[in-house]
This record gives C-alpha cells, structure tokens and sequence, in this order.
C-alpha cells in the first residue's frame, strides 16, 4: 500500500473508532510545548497513556480531527523509512486543510520504529503549530539519545509499571480517608499483598488467570527483541544466567568480578563480554543498580552495587527461589518508589548496613532500612543508622524503617508500614 494512503486510512479509522476503556496512571505531564517524550519497558502502558492524554483533549472540547494517534508498529506501515514520513503530513492536511494553521496534537507510538525519526520530529516542531507527544522503549531510546536528539526540545518522561495507587484503581477500589482508622485498611492489605508478589505490567493485573504465562511471554520478549537482537547477541545461553542470578539476588551486592569467576567456569566468556551484558540490561530499564555513598567517585567506583529489577511479578517469574522471598520483593519496591521520586539515591556499608540513602535539599539525608517481616526488629536495623551518623556527623539525617505491620518509633527512629508508606510516598 502507498504510505499516503497508509497514513490517510489510519488517520481515519482513529477518527472512526472510540477510546478503549481508560484506567488513569498516576502521572501529571507539564503544561507545556515543548515535546513529551515517554519511554519505559515495553507492555508498561504507555500506549494507554497516551489514549488518557487524548481523552483530556477531547474533554477540553478539543474538536477530534486536530487529534492524531499514530502506533509505528502497525503493519500497514512496514517498511517505514524517514522519508515516509513526509507522507503522513500529506495525507493528514488533504484531510483537514482547514487545520493548517491552527494548534494540532500529534501522538506517535512506539516512533523508535522509524530510522532517524528525530530528523522528522525536530522539523515537525519546528515548521509547524502542534504539540508531539511521542513514546519508545528504552530499550530503542535512551534518556541520554533523547536529550541529545531534540536539542532541549523535549521533556522526558520514564514510564514504570503500575503503582499501588493505579493498582488499586484498576481493581475499582476508590481510597477512603482516614483510611487506616477505617475497614478498608484489610482490603487495602490484601490488594498490597497481590501487588506485592504479581508485581504491576497492567496486563498481568487486570487478568484473571495465565499470569505466569503472561510475565513469562514478556521476559521472552525482553530478552530477545529487546536485548538479544538490538545488541547483536550471541551467547544468549550467558545472557539468561545473567538475568536469573541478577533476579534472584535482588537486593544484594554484586559483583561482576565474582561473578565471572563463577560463570566462566560453566560458560565460555570473557569479563568484558558480561560487563557489556550487564550494562544492557541496565539501558533497558530491566535491571537497576545502585551505588554505594560516599563523597569519593572512587570509593562508589571500588565498592560494589545492589541490585533491583523493574517489577516484582517479571522477578519472581524467572528468579531461583525456595521461598515467597517476601523481603526482598518489599526491600525491591522500596527502591522502584525511591528512584521515581528522587534523583540521588545509594546504599551505605560498614560494619552494618543502611539500605537506601536519599540527598533530599539543604544538607538533609534520609537513611531507610527495609524490615518486612513479623518478628522483633533486629538491633542491627538500628546500628547501621547509628554507625552512619558517627562517620557523618555533619550530615542532618532523618531515620525510617519500613516494616511488615509495625508502626511507631523506636531509639528515635520511625517505623511505617510498607503498605502505607507507598499510598503516601
């Protein structure tokens, strides 16, 4: 099919059709006109999102043809080159003239799709009266190829599986106040736990059966659209031990140079080969890994990383376990919630351990350690506290412990459980 007649009949069946039902994320984009780029792991709902964004249009009383909603992984479009593109601006304005001049809002699925899309996109907001809004996988688009690409152009935005709140929301459940005075805490609870365990992909929590079957068909997406074939793999054999042994040991230290030692001997591959392996993992947003804290770059580069992955359910799905695990899946969604909300975050060692340790403004740290369990607090929860304060006395530093079921304070320190701190955080 031409591309101009392409783009004219997806033009107009999006006109023809209505939105699919609409389960609102928890994201406030920024008024503005600068483009919005959305880039998260794939199956993450990015598409839906923008469908939330077209419909606040539509409500504003933004008349339906100065809309456009084009996904680049249609098939009506392959191959698609960069030229093409000047087909889609061909066909859109022989079917509204009249808009020429006037504000239009145009939303491009999945744009990695298209060779050197930015050219396009750059022109397009350059030449012409419209907001973009735009979505890719990071596993196509980098925060770093975004910023360099649109030249200041852009406001990017990472997209995560879903949070406890849009959990809830997909399940119906509208928040009461006051709600740990009130019964809905025991629902709550009991959703927390789900969410816990099944982690947050939309699609695994709006099913009701085949959730297993589900995470297993987008972990082999990831692994082989998404890394295998964007990188050129080969040892697709290492790759898979890497991620089992990554997930498995979420909320650990890693070492890459252990590792190594233990891999080569089962598989051949050299240090640099799992360096690079590693750091892909990472550029997809599929594995995340945090550093240690310390002021000296070479003391964080010495020391080695934690380890979290991007979803609890996608973890417990391929990881190699003997129990529910239920710790570290708590300590793993302490870290995603940190890591939207704050920039610098690390972990701390020494004799003991803090877990997580945020620079919030004007000196502040907050120090968090992560005790999801129903027995007594261990004294060590509090000695890496303690010993963190002593080394850095200068610092003004706010304590927490997130727990199970406790609530209070202790020595000082504060304890909220885990449930509450997500619908608050």
């Amino acid at each position: 099919m031409e591309k101009e007649t392409a783009f004219k009949y997806i033009i107009l069946e999006f006109q023809n059709q209505k939105l699919p039902r609409i389960y609102k994320r928890d994201y406030d984009l920024p008024t503005t006109d600068k483009i919005i780029t959305i880039i998260g792991i794939r199956r993450s709902g990015k598409t839906f999102f923008l469908y939330q964004q077209i419909k606040k249009l539509l409500d504003q009383g933004i008349s339906k043809d100065r809309i456009v909603y084009i996904n680049f992984e249609d098939d009506r479009l392959f191959p698609i080159k960069i030229d093409d593109m000047n087909s889609f601006l061909e066909a859109y304005f022989k079917l509204y003239p009249e808009n020429k001049n006037i504000k239009k809002y145009f939303f491009f699925d999945e744009i990695q799709v298209v060779p050197h899309w930015e050219l396009f996109i750059r022109r397009l907001y350059d030449k012409e009266k419209v907001n973009i809004f735009i979505t890719g996988s990071t596993s196509k688009i980098s925060l770093k190829e975004i910023s360099t690409e649109l030249r200041g152009r852009t406001i990017p935005i990472t997209f995560y599986p879903l949070n406890f709140k849009e959990f809830l929301h997909f399940h119906n459940v509208i928040l009461k106040n006051n709600l740990k005075y009130n019964d809905q805490r025991y629902q709550v609870k009991k959703h927390f736990e789900e969410y816990l365990f099944e982690g947050g992909f939309p699609e695994v929590v709006l099913s009701n059966e085949l959730k297993s079957e589900i995470l297993h068909t987008y972990y082999e997406m990831i692994v082989y659209r998404d890394i295998v074939e964007q990188y050129s793999i080969r040892n697709t054999l290492a790759l898979k031990y890497l991620i089992k042994y990554l997930l498995t040991n979420i909320g650990n230290i890693f070492s890459i140079n252990k590792y190594y030692n233990i891999l080569h001997q089962q598989i051949k591959i050299s240090k640099e080969t799992l360096i690079e392996y590693t750091n892909y993992l990472i550029e997809t947003n599929f594995i995340f890994l945090l550093r240690f804290f310390s002021y000296s770059i070479k003391q964080q580069q010495v020391n080695s990383p934690k380890v979290y992955c991007i979803d609890n359910g996608l973890r417990n799905n391929i990881a190699f376990t003997f129990s529910n695990d239920e710790g570290r899946l708590a300590e793993n969604l302490v870290f995603l919630y940190l890591s939207k909300k704050y920039r610098d975050i690390f972990y701390w060692k020494g004799k003991n351990e803090v877990d997580f340790v945020v620079l919030l403004p004007e000196n502040k740290i907050m120090l968090i350690n992560v005790f999801y369990s129903d027995e007594e607090f261990a004294e060590r929860e509090f000695k890496g506290f303690e010993e963190f304060i002593k080394k850095f006395p200068e610092k003004k530093c706010k304590t927490l412990i997130i727990t199970k079921n406790q609530t209070g304070y202790k020595n000082q320190v504060k304890f909220k459980p885990l449930w509450e701190w997500v619908l608050e955080i």
